[in-house]
């Protein structure tokens, strides 16, 4: 059922060489096992860590035709070996069916990826890996007993990290932090080496951290655990934003007992005990890089920041009523479809939170909506530049995570306001032109190098569809091509090309007001970019007319949305896009 030996550990050295900056594989351990004693190693693991890196590796591609093959094929294996697997609980079979629902899930297949998530989640439950005492060791033990005890712990943290970036409004965490005991992870000296670390972090929330709060913040955590810590805080930042904070939480944002001063506070002084390696420099950037372990370094520093830019991207409805005088009072239509639903040519569905309208806040104390407009673009400045320095070292062949993707379209989308909108940050307003522009050019480039981006990019689009129908005619905006742009538009248009026998997208529908209206907004988060991108922009050339009157709640609603329910896929492990070499 496996290929020969030399092509499994080409595609097990590509997928922990090019997936694994941070991991819960002992790199060196498990390829030299693999070579000397093949048959000591699982099949089952073996088949799902393929049915990831398949794709990705020139002698399997060729063996099977193509990459899309080669990744069905080692799909069909696996799932042909689930059967006899999830019944035995074991550290490996944990793996598998994590990795395997990753690649199900990388696969457009959610809800075969949601069933294999819980088989790993209920085994790693069974085995007791979010209880300490499970990796109580004794004195003076093998070195490859602290190694296969790190592991466990690892994919542990792995599984409710990815569990918990996902888990949206109403949907329950696969372990609440109250039962959590479990430490965070070591540095990656100590896995490789086998050693006991003489301290260790832990997650906010879980009793060790209750009892003694300074192991999460300790200055001596490492990258893991800073890695797991910025991931939990994103996961209760993007769930709170899905569902009218306001609604639940009384108090005004201005109010010091508010949900929004506990989240900016939160982040402020968890950002503030950062290891100084930690925190965002170029500096940093370079050595992190030396070490291959920037992109999981990136992975810390992006989030934080779009955890800041988040929390307050909830009030623009209030900061565009207070410094423009402009007001945007249209909800979302409630059918939000999700990547399920994608193809499907209309969907109709109850009310979520999400396409609630939320509350406008009134009587804000004398300068708080410019001091939140403040930090929220200053925040925004601070991600533009950590994207503009990985993109100006990035190698070609080099892969990326997918939250970049989120983070650039999260910074074009937001600048293109304050490109329209100055006066949301006059300090900045100046290089908001730059911010778009810029964003535009690296979603050009990420969004043809992302495997996953097509079905996001249709269900963003249905879900943002009701809010970017034509302006009336003699409000349209006729722009004229511009050389200087040619290439990036040019790429635009071809990574927006639908095949043949797809629906066009200036199919009709419905408009908030009942209108049938006509979209010309290339499909998905592009489209949307462009959807808020000022009068005159010369990257428009290529795309026609359309409307300029952003809705920023329900854009923002729609991103936030396709974020937490699957349809923008974010992990620790499968964080990187690849050029998509489907046949």
């Amino acid at each position: 059922m496996l290929p020969p030996p030399d092509e499994v550990v080409e595609g097990c050295r590509i997928f922990v060489t090019s997936y694994f900056q941070l991991g819960f594989i002992p790199k060196a351990v498990f390829l030299e096992n693999l070579r000397v004693s093949p048959v000591s190693v699982s099949k089952f693991l073996l088949a799902c860590i393929l049915s990831i890196s398949a794709r990705f590796t020139p002698s399997l591609v060729a063996r099977y035709g193509s990459a899309r093959k080669a990744t069905d094929y080692f799909l069909e294996v696996s799932r042909a070996m689930v059967p006899a697997e999830m019944y035995h609980p074991s550290l490996e079979r944990i793996q598998a069916f994590f990795l395997l629902a990753i690649s199900q899930w990388g696969n457009g297949d959610r809800d075969r990826s949601s069933m294999d998530m819980g088989v790993a989640v209920r085994m790693a439950a069974l085995l007791k890996l979010h209880c300490e005492e499970s990796y109580v060791l004794e004195v003076n033990c093998p070195a490859d007993q602290v190694v296969r005890s790190e592991s466990a712990r690892r994919v542990f943290w792995m599984i409710q990290s990815q569990e918990n970036l996902h888990s949206g409004y109403k949907t329950p965490a696969p372990f609440p932090l109250e039962d959590i005991t479990t430490l965070l992870p070591c540095d990656e000296g100590d896995f490789a080496f086998g050693a006991i670390p003489a301290e260790r972090a832990a997650e906010a929330g879980t009793p060790p951290a209750l009892a003694n709060p300074l192991l999460v913040f300790t200055p001596r955590r490492c990258l893991f655990a800073t890695l797991i810590q910025a991931h939990g805080l994103w996961g209760r930042v993007a769930r709170k934003a899905c569902r009218n904070d306001y609604a639940i939480n009384k108090a005004p944002p201005w109010d010091p007992a508010s949900g929004y001063q506990r989240t900016v506070t939160e982040l402020r002084q968890w950002e503030e005990t950062l290891p100084q390696k930690h925190s965002f420099s170029v500096w940093n950037l370079r050595g992190w890089k030396s070490e291959s372990l920037h992109l999981a370094y990136l992975s810390v520093t992006m989030v934080l920041r779009l955890s800041n830019i988040v929390t307050r991207r909830l009030y623009l409805h209030d900061m565009l009523a207070t410094l423009t005088n402009e007001q945007f009072d249209q909800p979302l239509e409630p059918s939000t479809p999700t990547m399920a639903n994608a193809n499907e040519q209309s969907v109709t569905s109850h009310p979520t939170p999400t396409s609630t309208p939320r509350e406008t806040h009134g009587s804000a104390p004398n300068g708080f909506w410019a001091q939140a407009s403040n930090e929220l673009f200053h925040n925004l400045w601070d991600l533009h530049e950590q994207i503009d320095a990985y993109f100006n070292m990035k190698t070609a062949e080099e892969g990326f995570p997918q939250i970049l993707v989120f983070c650039v379209y999260m910074c074009g989308s937001l600048s293109s306001f304050l490109w329209r909108y100055p006066a949301l940050c006059p300090l900045l307003g100046e290089r908001a032109e730059r911010m778009a522009q810029r964003s535009l050019e690296v979603l050009s480039e990420l969004h043809a190098a992302w495997p996953t981006s097509s079905k996001w990019q249709k269900g963003l689009q249905q879900i943002a569809t009701p809010l970017t129908g034509l302006s009336p005619a003699e409000d349209r905006v006729t722009v004229t091509p511009v050389q200087s742009i040619s290439n990036t538009a040019s790429i635009i248009e071809a990574t927006n090309m639908q095949p043949a026998g797809q629906v066009n997208i200036t199919n009709g529908f419905q408009g908030p007001r009942g209108m049938e209206q006509r979209s010309t907004v290339p499909e998905g988060m592009l489209g949307e970019l462009i959807n808020v991108l000022p009068h005159g922009n010369s990257h428009l050339a290529r795309f026609g007319s359309m409307q300029m009157n952003p809705l920023p709640n329900e854009l923002f609603d729609a991103e936030l949305a396709a974020f937490l329910q699957g349809d923008f896929h974010y992990d620790l492990l499968d964080g990187w896009g690849q050029p998509d070499v489907a046949g």
